[in-house]
Parts: C-alpha cells; structure tokens; sequence
C-alpha cells in the first residue's frame, strides 16, 4: 500500500507489550554496561547525537523530551543508566518503547548475553518493511534564504512502492518570520527549533520541482534493507523531537548526517564539521564515504518548459501562448498543418505551464481543469512520440563542481601603482563559475575577506569584507516571468568626490529582470538602492540610487566573462558614482581558475583604472 511507512509514523503510538523481567538484576546490569564502558561507545553517541569528537560530550538535540535522564543531554552515561533502570526495572516502564527503540535495541544487543528475557516489541516498528534509502538534493533557491545553498533529505522506500510513493525524512526550521532578513540573521543566531518530519516524497517533488522550479538531484544510497531499518528506528525516535537550527553549520544537511551514521556504524560524517556545512559537502563527504555510488537528474517543471521553449520556432511559442491563455482550442489547433511532431511538442508544452500557474496558485482549480484535461485528450490523439521530444539536458551535476571554500592570491595595478592582494571565502561560488549552471546567473559569497598590499605606499590593508553578498538572475521566458535580484552587506574601500580611497560600509539591494539571449549569454538589468555609511563622505553617511547592468557570457565551458557596468546618484553629497569592468574567469580543473578583470571607476571628476590578475584555489 502507497505510503505505508508515513501512516505507521502518524498513526498513535500503540500500547507497547512488555517482557517481563523480574528476574534480571537492574543494577547488575547498569554495573555491566558501566564495565564494557557502553556509554563511550561512538555509536551511543551517535544515538544521542553528539560528534565523536566532541569533549566533553553534549548533545546536539535540544529537546528534554528525547532523554530519559535530566541531565541525558550532558551526561551520556546517566541516560544510558536512566534506559536500563526504565526498561529492565521491575516495575514495568510506563514510558512508550518506540520513543526509545533505537537506543533500547542497540543497549540490548550489548546485553544480550546477560540478559535472560525476549526484547520489548514496538508495534510500529514491526510494521515496517523498508528495503533501500536515497539522498535528495533539490538544487538552490536563491528567492528563499532558507534554501540558497540548496537543501537535502532522505527518501526510505519498499519494494512494494515506486520511487515517488516513498516517504520523504527532512530536518528543517519552523520560523516564526516569514521576512528574508529576519529569518537570515534568526537562522544564523540559532533563534528557530529544527524538527525532523515526514512526509510523502510526491508532495516534496510538488514542493521543490513544481512550485520552486528546483531541479531535483537523486543520489541512492548503499545502505543495505538491514542498515536502512536501523536508520528507521533511529527516525522513529525523533518524531516531535526539536534541535535549535543554526543556518551555516548546525542545518538541515548537517542534522541528515547523524541518520546515516546511525544507519552504518563506523562511519564517520558528523565529526568533520568546518566553519560551514553546506548541501553540496555533505553529499561529497558521503560519495567519499562510500555512500553513494550514483546519481539520478529530475528536472523541474521550469527546465521542462525552458526545454520546450527551445524546440520551438517564435510563431509555435505564440501558438502554445493561445493555447496556455485559453484563446485557442485544442481541437483548431490539431486541425492545423504542422508537422505532429511539432504538436506533441506544443501540447507537452501547454500541459507543463498549465500545470506551474496552478501550482504558483495563477490558475484556479476551476480554470485549471478544463484547460489541463482538454490539452490532455488533444495530446491522446498524437501517440507516444520520440524521447528526445521530452529530453531535458541536465545541467552539470552538483558533485563534480568545485569545493565550497576559496583562497585568492591577485597582482594588479590601480593608475600605474602595483599592489598583491590575498582573499578568502568560507562559501560558495560567485557570477563567474560555471560549474552548477550556465543559463542562469548564481553567486553567493559569505564572509568574504580581502587585503591588499600597496607596493607604492608599503602598507597592507583590508580591502574589503562581505558579509553576504547573494545575487540571482533568473532568466525569464514567455510563460515564467521571475524577478531578478541582489543583496550585498559588508565593508569596501570606495573613492570618494576626492579622488581617494575611504572604507566605506554598505547595505544595498537592486531587483529587475534577465534575458537569455542565446543558450550561453544572459542580460540583465537591475535598478538599485543603496545606503553608504563613511567618513570619506560629506555627511558621513548617504543614499544611493542606480542601476545595474551587465552580460554574462560562456563562450566555452571553462570559459565565463562578465561586461557590467553600475551607475548611481547619492545624496545628500551631491556625487555620481560609476563603473565599468570587464571580467573573465577561465577553469583550469575541479578546484583551480584564473581571473582577469580590466575596471575604470568615476566619481565625479575623478577616475581610476584598474587591472589584476588572480588565481582561485577551492577547497
């Protein structure tokens, strides 16, 4: 039966049977468990969610309600304690045993010789069937800050069941903010629980794939039926239970690591935490762990779309645009002369985007209905037709991209005087790479610090330090029509109406559209604001008002150049501010670049031009 698994977990908990154990020695047995030195164990400390090389030991699941013990999330040797005295005490637990099965089977097994009565029974428990996991990575999703490094869970399926019947295990934040900045900051400050949840995987895929246009990335796991069982028993026991979510490290990628360390003990995934823990290292950290052999591209509703755009001639798209708006009837539109492979391909079409705007809630239920079903039964008299009618080509999968963190080392000049500069970047990519896609326009660079040294004047400075700087350009079609958008946070050395540098802070945002205009170049063009708090300035402090504009090129696939050019007006210093660059990035291999960029900034009267060389490393 579909879904099987997700209506065990939502079902009550039934009366648990209990052995009886009057004669096993309770204290005996805490005195055994203290000797075999149980509560050491790497993997207890796995059950209780602590990273092995954590000291002293603490536990990362926040909620009372998880331990038996009061002091179970400090002390891994009173809960081990307080799970014998529950479950093999003479008076019998009244405690539920599938809230604990995880830690009480894995205590039995350490005790079986000692121990003269059967095991208790979780009725859920034996109820499941599960016989193989997978890892999904839906990719990024730079309009929701949650998301924009991408997000990850796990899939548990039977063999009874096909793939998008599984039920669907996510460890995410209940906010209590649905404003971008607020959450952002909230996250990173730990401000929100974290609850693991389950759901089926076909409302995910609605979720992701429909709604947010997110490519999917499947990846099986390895995990044997018997691993991915013990996975689930671990998963039943944190049912309601909460962990505060820290956006950077301590997220829904981190948290999945402790499942499949439960899953396969030995291994090792937790303990290898860095400053940040994004999607795209944990999925690596598992293909090197042996975990995950393959992986299994499914495009979006968005890329399907975009897909049969791209099979089109202009008056074909204007066609399928009637048909989509209602204004054309299916059946006039089989009666015209067209070849029937163009048809398919139109009402194959007609269907996808009838199905977004209902998904995005631009379709009612009752307008939807008639326009989906009549586009179906046109579609019924054409036959099955060829795949590659359908083919969506995948975009580079996620883990042969570059690592998240990147070093910079630059030689330049600013108007004839040398300089070296050395940056760092904990995470992730910017404009210029194109490992994860080439129509759209990704960056996402967090804590990014740069310092220059000038040859002429013999000083090092910092040059600059971002905060978070995300920008997302969304190419828009005939028939999906997102926003474009940046946000940049951080500290730079800008000219000034002098002519000089003066570090400046800045908080700016801009929001406009962008154009593919071939399958290797996207235009954009972003208005701006921004707010400008310096000592270089009149007032000290000025608002900015400008555009953003640019052309992101791939000539080749190792090969990206940017031309951008900004302009804005500030007040109330009365200055105009303008630049011009030219970028280009060129891939080496995985991990290695090399930059080139060519820039003149103005400020009034004053200008400069600047030109460096770099070389990025990722790691």
């Amino acid at each position: 039966m579909a879904g099987v698994f997700l209506l065990v977990l939502a079902a009550l908990i039934p009366a648990p049977r209990f052995a009886k154990a009057a004669d096993v020695d309770t204290e005996q047995l805490v005195h055994i468990a203290r000797n075999r030195r149980l509560s050491e164990a790497p993997y207890w400390r796995t059950l209780l969610h602590c990273p092995q090389n954590i000291r002293p030991y603490q536990s990362y699941i926040d909620d009372p309600a998880f331990f038996l013990a009061e002091t179970g999330q400090t002390d891994a040797d009173a809960e081990l304690t307080a799970l014998i005295r529950t479950f093999w005490g003479a008076t019998p637990s009244e405690r539920p045993i599938c809230r604990f099965i995880a830690r009480y089977t894995w205590v039995y097994e350490q005790l079986a010789d000692v121990i003269d009565t059967p095991p208790l029974v979780c009725e859920e428990a034996e109820r499941l069937e599960p016989s193989s996991a997978s890892l999904v990575f839906p990719t990024y999703h730079l309009n929701n800050p949650a998301s924009m490094f991408g997000h990850t869970f796990l899939t548990i399926e039977s063999d009874y069941q096909t793939p998008v019947l599984a039920d669907a295990i996510n460890y995410a934040a209940m906010p209590d903010s649905h404003n971008p900045i607020s959450y952002m900051f909230k996250g990173i400050a730990g401000s929100f629980k974290g609850y693991y949840s389950i759901l089926p995987y076909y409302k995910k895929i609605q979720e992701y794939g429909d709604m947010a246009q997110r490519d999917i990335w499947e990846y099986p796991l390895t995990l044997t039926p018997e691993e991915t069982r013990r996975m689930v028993l671990h998963i039943l026991e944190l049912k309601e239970s909460y962990s505060y979510y820290y956006f950077f490290d301590k997220n829904c990628s981190y948290m999945l690591q402790f499942l499949l360390e439960t899953a396969r003990p030995g291994l090792s995934l937790t303990h290898e935490k860095g400053l940040t823990v994004i999607p795209i290292d944990t999925i690596k950290a598992m293909q090197k762990a042996g975990l995950i052999t393959e992986a299994r591209y499914r495009p979006s509703i968005g890329s399907r779309i975009q897909a049969g755009i791209g099979r089109l001639s202009h008056t074909e798209i204007g066609l399928a645009q009637d048909l989509s708006d209602g204004t054309l009837d299916p059946k006039a539109f089989l009666a015209m002369d067209l070849p029937e492979k163009t048809k398919r391909i139109t009402l194959d079409l007609v269907s996808d985007v009838a199905r977004y705007r209902r998904a995005k809630g631009k379709l009612s239920q009752a307008a939807f209905r008639p326009l989906f079903l009549g586009t179906l039964k046109a579609r019924k008299n054409l036959g099955k037709g060829t795949p590659d009618e359908k083919a969506v080509e995948a975009p580079p999968e996620p883990t042969t991209g570059h690592d998240a963190a990147r070093i910079s080392a630059t030689i330049g000049t600013r108007d004839g005087d040398s300089f070296e500069e050395f940056a760092i970047t904990p995470a992730f990519t910017n404009l210029l790479n194109t490992d994860y896609t080439k129509r759209e326009g990704i960056q996402i660079e967090f804590l990014h610090a740069r310092a220059r040294f000038d040859n002429d004047k013999g000083d090092l400075n910092l040059q600059a330090f971002t905060l978070l700087d995300i920008l997302s350009l969304s190419p828009r079609n005939a028939f999906i029509r997102p926003l474009s958008w940046t946000f940049h946070a951080g500290y730079e050395k800008r000219m000034t109406a002098t002519g000089a540098l003066k570090g400046a802070y800045s908080l700016s945002a801009a929001t406009g559209m962008a154009w593919n205009l071939s399958d290797e170049s996207l235009f954009f063009f972003l208005p701006e604001a921004e707010l400008l708090a310096s000592d270089g300035l009149d007032k000290g402090a000025a608002l900015g008002a400008g555009l953003y504009s640019g052309v992101l090129l791939s000539p080749t696939d190792r090969w990206r150049m940017l031309l951008s050019g900004h302009l804005a007006r500030r007040l109330p210093d009365d200055t105009t501010e303008s630049r011009l660059a030219f970028e280009n990035n060129l891939t080496l291999n995985r991990n290695n670049r090399i930059g080139l960029s060519l820039s003149r900034t103005d400020v009034d009267s004053h200008h400069a031009w600047e030109t460096a060389l770099s070389w990025h490393h990722y790691f």
